[in-house]
């Protein structure tokens, strides 16, 4: 391995050295969203958390900034590998990884839209529990996000504070009314010691 890496040029190390590690963080996403646990959130332009988001697109997201390195990271490193000059290396790396920081932008958009058009019937999650995704101001103070098990999918749903406790990222919440048509309102639930839980 050591010699492995002396072998690489000092552009080749670089283009390994952030491949790598986000493409290990890449990985860890998707396996903690295979279980339903979120870490994403979308940035505004002031660099401040998006807790609206009204039309699900947020150029800007944890996952399309790792996307962003780990694709460009190994285009920059395969280019630099096949004797490119490193100026169109670097410029071939930065529009991939330009691409695929779009691409998740547009997929997660349709994945919104798609889970919150009309074959989703949103009053079914009245009384259900999900887990806070993004924190939930208190209320009358804005929109946090959850996710929820609904018609046997995990979605994404815009929600309100019922109380004037701010609720967390990671918290677990009970819906108890539709604000709106796309919009529901929560509480936050806590077992007998004062903890909250996942109840199904």
């Amino acid at each position: 391995m050591i010699e492995w890496w002396n072998a690489l040029s000092l552009a080749s190390q670089i283009f390994t050295a952030i491949a790598v590690p986000a493409t290990l963080i890449m990985i860890v996403q998707a396996l903690l969203l295979l279980f339903g646990i979120g870490i994403d959130h979308d940035v505004n332009g002031d660099g401040t958390p998006d807790s609206d988001g009204h039309d699900g697109f947020s150029l800007i997201s944890v996952r399309g900034i790792v996307a962003f390195f780990s694709i460009g990271g190994w285009v920059g490193l395969l280019c630099d590998g096949n004797g490119m000059p490193i100026i169109f290396s670097v410029l071939l790396s930065f529009a991939s990884g330009l691409l695929a920081l779009i691409s998740i932008a547009l997929l997660f958009k349709y994945s919104m839209k798609l889970s919150s058009n009309g074959t989703m019937r949103l009053e079914e999650a009245v009384g259900k529990t999900g887990k806070v995704y993004i924190p939930i101001p208190p209320r009358g103070m804005g929109l946090g996000k959850i996710n929820i098990l609904l018609q046997d999918s995990l979605v994404e749903i815009e929600a309100i504070n019922e109380t004037s406790e701010l609720i967390g990222t990671g918290e677990i919440v009970m819906v108890v009314s539709l604000a709106d048509a796309g919009t529901v309102t929560v509480k936050k639930i806590y077992n007998n010691g004062g903890i909250s839980q996942w109840i199904q």
